[in-house]
């Protein structure tokens, strides 16, 4: 192999469907991974895999599927069908791990109890719930042991129906108790219990494509061979969410690819978009479906050539357009290269270019971004634009474990910042237009209300990140739990708009010396002052907690070099270190508090960890 085939084999690991090649590339990224260790680069992560089937079949391409979404796992199989056991015991091997995550391989056929013939509705609900306690019980055991992220499956269609049709609306049909099942998971599974669709899955490919017969009677397989990729990536790009992993913004082409035809040559009502042509509804269809990832905090930009007056035009005047101007975070309609206008976005809007997706109808636009700008996902679109929407949706670059206040206002925060940012462009006295920001902010310990969004922003935030540690949201608890670590969170408003939740810090205190090992803050509100805010109320608090010194630690990443000089910033003096990290320290009583354009609305639990 060649020296970069480790980029070609989960490269090719990204985009293929085919079943073969995934298998190939099994064999390969295996073979490579025995030589050299899995890629550099990547989230280390201890993950186990259980089952009431037989998961040999997944283990490889589970493996290569999150390494192809930045997770090297330590990859540990339990024994077949012992999936219960090893969650339950404390001394089983499964505990004795401790997993970040577990994959649990549950099939319709793991389903303990169903409802005997004749059984009323009511009854056929109450054995939904047991049965939903029966895995999600187990879940919260190792949860509460191990702080585990849980991966677990809905279930396929029985397949069989010996009451045929009228199985759907009979309350003791197989099929339909599986519905039931299915739901009811959904409403009970807590935040650490995610669900892999595969219900979903199987209606999409087909129950008898996605489910061979004669497989699981001989093996026990869960599923058919052809369709282990569909499951293995659908699984790890929810272990992507779940560590924050995921891309961030949706940058789109316009002509051909958000409607039909060429604006600049058909004009306004040339262009096919919307309802009574077929090709119309299905640029209306798609243009609903990014409309529906903006809202749930997916960003929106554009890259087009073209001409920006005439762009804009049918976001502005077209009847039929779902999309409008301030859907979009970036508009950028010109005749460059459109890898030189992706750079330039990702350094307006503080993101790594791995968090980027591009969708593009012209496969040459694609190749030129492709061959420029590797680290962009760029999907392989058909002739066919009633195939972006499936496309899009099967690549799953947009998982999340959860969707958060701020997701959902996150298009509209990326806005607000512009219009700071178009201010201070303007300003020429950096403290007036400070003090012209109004900034309000509100400091508090780790909320329970605010885990998901603590959890998120640890997991997504790279640039400025002291340590770039990543947690699971059950560590994030443990900090919040714990009589010796001193937390904080700042939420932070302005008269352009409230910003969320926007700073994240944690710090053990021992003896009288508060070490500082989690400081990190969302790109967007850099250089206003919220970290001397911070930093004043961590050393009252710690000090108030009777300690004298507070210590702080950078370690360099292949991001994070904008805050390598942090703490020299804040006035700490630095300390011997020979591992390549930096080590920082300041004596309470030496401390001078910060001057900042910051009101302080609440200091919420001042004084406490």
């Amino acid at each position: 192999m060649s020296a970069d085939s480790w980029s070609e084999i989960l490269d090719q690991a990204r985009t293929t469907t085919r079943a073969g090649t995934w298998r190939r590339l099994t064999r390969q990224a295996l073979r490579h991974e025995a030589r050299e260790g899995p890629p550099s680069g990547l989230q280390r992560r201890r993950v186990s895999l259980l089952g009431g089937a037989t998961t040999g079949i997944l283990e490889g391409p589970l493996r290569l599927a999150l390494l192809s979404r930045g997770i090297a796992p330590d990859l540990r199989v339990a024994p077949y069908d012992q999936f219960m056991q090893e969650m339950i015991d404390p001394g089983s091997a499964t505990s004795g791990f401790s997993p970040e995550l577990a994959i649990v391989v549950n099939t319709p056929f793991n389903i303990p109890t169903w409802p005997e013939p004749g059984d009323p509705i009511g009854r056929a609900l109450e054995l939904a719930e047991q049965v939903c306690r029966h895995f999600l019980d187990p879940c919260e055991l190792l949860h509460e042991r191990c702080g585990t992220e849980v991966i677990l499956n809905t279930f396929h269609p029985f397949p069989r129906r010996p009451l045929g049709n009228l199985g759907a609306k009979s309350a003791d049909g197989a099929v339909n108790f599986v519905r039931r099942v299915n739901v009811l998971l959904g409403d009970l599974a807590p935040p650490y219990v995610h669900l892999n669709d595969v219900a979903w899955l199987a209606q999409r490919y087909g129950l008898d494509r996605w489910f061979d017969r004669r497989l699981w009677f001989e093996a026990k397989q869960p599923v058919s061979p052809d369709y282990v990729p569909e499951y293995a990536s659908n699984t790890a790009a929810i272990a992507a969410g779940i560590f924050g992993m995921s891309r961030k913004c949706l940058v789109v082409d316009l002509d051909n690819t958000l409607w039909g035809g060429v604006i600049g040559d058909d004009g306004l009502g040339g262009i096919r978009l919307g309802e009574g042509d077929p090709i119309g509804e299905v640029y209306k269809e798609i243009q609903q479906h990014l409309k529906a990832l903006r809202a749930r905090g997916v960003l929106l930009a554009v890259v087009s050539k073209n001409e920006e007056a005439t762009a804009v035009l049918p976001f502005e005047k077209h009847p039929e357009t779902v999309l409008r101007p301030e859907d979009f975070v970036a508009f950028r309609a010109n005749w460059r290269p459109k890898s030189d206008n992706l750079r330039e976005l990702a350094a307006e809007l503080d993101l790594g270019l791995e968090s980027f997706v591009f969708l593009d109808d012209n496969p040459v636009e694609r190749e030129e971004v492709r061959q420029a700008l590797p680290q962009v996902a760029v999907p392989e679109l058909s002739d066919d634009p009633s195939d972006f929407v499936p496309i899009l949706d099967r690549a799953a670059y947009f998982e999340t474990a959860a969707v958060t206040d701020e997701d959902r206002r996150r298009s509209d925060l990326y806005r607000t910042r512009s219009a700071g940012r178009a201010l201070e462009a303007r300003a020429t006295d950096m403290s007036a237009f400070l003090a012209s920001l109004e900034m309000r902010a509100t400091i508090s310990p780790f909320e329970e209300t605010a885990y998901r969004r603590i959890t998120q922003l640890i997991n997504k935030t790279n640039q400025f990140n002291l340590t770039t540690r990543r947690l699971t949201r059950a560590e994030v608890e443990g900090l919040a739990a714990d009589p010796a670590v001193l937390t904080r969170t700042v939420r932070l408003r302005d008269r352009f708009g409230d910003h969320g939740l926007i700073a994240v810090l944690s710090g053990r205190l021992a003896d009288d010396v508060l070490d500082i090992d989690l400081w990190l803050m969302s790109c967007r509100v850099l250089k206003r002052g919220v970290e001397r805010l911070l930093l004043n109320e961590v050393v009252r608090a710690a000090g108030d907690l009777g300690a004298r010194e507070i210590r702080g630690t950078y370690i360099p990443s292949a991001r994070n070099q904008l805050v390598r000089d942090h703490y020299r910033e804040l006035g700490f003096s630095p300390l011997p270190s020979d591992d390549g990290r930096t080590r920082w320290t300041v004596a309470i009583d030496d401390f001078e508090p910060f001057e900042t354009f910051i009101s302080i609305d609440s200091t919420e639990a001042s004084g406490t960890p």
